[in-house]
């Protein structure tokens, strides 16, 4: 197909800068993608510093929670995956070989020859354009994709991937049960992302716990449906989960902020026999201290939580269904050619600030 488009590349760490690249020719596998909006993940920022367990080979086009339109498809990609041009889809961030043994027990995301849209692949290897920081995307064979509706706002479609998370973390991981108790720590987007699955797993009490900075992400979380917030710099929170469960403690914990506290909080926070997701990622090579004796004496199941599978086709569900007003997660959106400004803002600390989107 002739013409060019233009993405944002992190050249090196901590520098982006707005290149040209020629549009692809689709093959028969293929799809190109026009880009409609794309979120900053939050494992992004790590990725811009140079500083994740997951560095990508620089330079790079990052980004993999994004929507799009079908600008071109070709025939095998067509029957594929059920769609034509001008429909609007989300792509998963996963591409998967689909015979290892991973692929084949439904672990696409740990497949053994698994590439990332946004980390995989440098932006110096044809066809250029395998991350959604861009004004198009080159959809590879081994992709999966879902049908958005038109009226869904961008800011909520883009969260497929996050609002899979939290399916993920709270039911396949968490395993939770109706009328179990929840704690989500850490009320940022995959935290909310959370708040939602609990509810819709039908979890009672759903309790979301943050800092006095997190005033707004907590008043979100009540939004979609926690029975309580709790925050920390204010009061026990091991005491007031207590309290909320009537001594039991909470059957499943999502721990979100990949900090030492957090972490040996949501231990303290588990009942025996309880389950304790562990999406949070701290910084490469880091470790982080934990009490053993909490997991040995209650008997504690702790599930690490790499991303979402199988549960983007349900968020995707979800957000399609419009019983919560996901969209209020993206606060800020900038456009593509200030993509560096909207990381800086994102890793500030900002607390008005839950999740950042770009626009091409």
């Amino acid at each position: 197909m002739p013409g060019t488009t233009t993405s944002v590349v992190v050249v090196r760490p901590q520098r982006m800068e707005t290149w040209e690249f020629p549009l692809p020719d689709v093959g028969s596998r293929d799809l190109l993608l026009q880009v409609e909006m794309v979120g900053i993940c939050g494992s992004e920022p790590k990725k811009y510093m140079g500083t994740s367990v997951w560095n990508p080979p620089y330079p790079v086009i990052l980004g993999h929670e994004m929507v799009g339109f079908v600008q071109e498809i070709g025939v095998e990609a067509t029957r594929r995956y059920q769609v034509a041009v001008g429909d609007r889809i989300v792509v998963e961030p996963y591409l998967s070989c689909g015979w290892c043994e991973f692929c084949s027990t439904g672990h696409y995301q740990l497949c053994v020859n698994r590439r990332v849209y946004g980390t995989s692949d440098s932006c110096t290897t044809p066809p250029h354009l395998f991350g959604g920081y861009g004004r198009h995307l080159f959809v590879s064979w081994g992709s999966k994709v879902h049908k958005i509706r038109p009226d869904v706002p961008p800011e909520a479609a883009h969260l497929a991937s996050v609002i899979g998370n939290g399916i993920r973390w709270v039911r396949t991981k968490g395993q939770v049960q109706f009328l179990e108790s929840v704690v989500i720590v850490g009320p940022g987007a995959q935290g909310l992302a959370s708040v939602i699955s609990a509810v819709e797993s039908g979890a009672e009490p759903i309790v979301a716990v943050g800092l006095a900075k997190d005033r707004k992400r907590l008043a979100l979380a009540a939004e979609f449906g926690a029975h309580h917030t709790l925050v920390a710099d204010e009061v026990d929170v091991v005491e007031a989960v207590r309290d909320i469960t009537s001594g039991k403690m909470a059957s499943v914990v999502v721990e979100c902020t990949g900090t030492a506290p957090g972490m040996n909080l949501a231990l303290d926070l588990a009942r025996p026999l309880g389950r304790v997701s562990l999406p949070g990622l701290p910084h490469a090579g880091q470790q982080v201290p934990l009490l053993m004796e909490k997991v040995v004496l209650k008997e504690l199941t702790l599930r690490g939580a790499l991303g979402q599978v199988a549960e983007v086709a349900d968020a995707v569900k979800l957000i399609n269904s419009r019983r919560y007003p996901v969209e209020k997660i993206t606060t800020h959106v900038f456009p593509l050619e200030e993509a560096e400004k909207g990381m800086k803002l994102f890793m500030s600390g900002d607390p008005d600030c839950i999740r950042v989107a770009l626009r091409p």
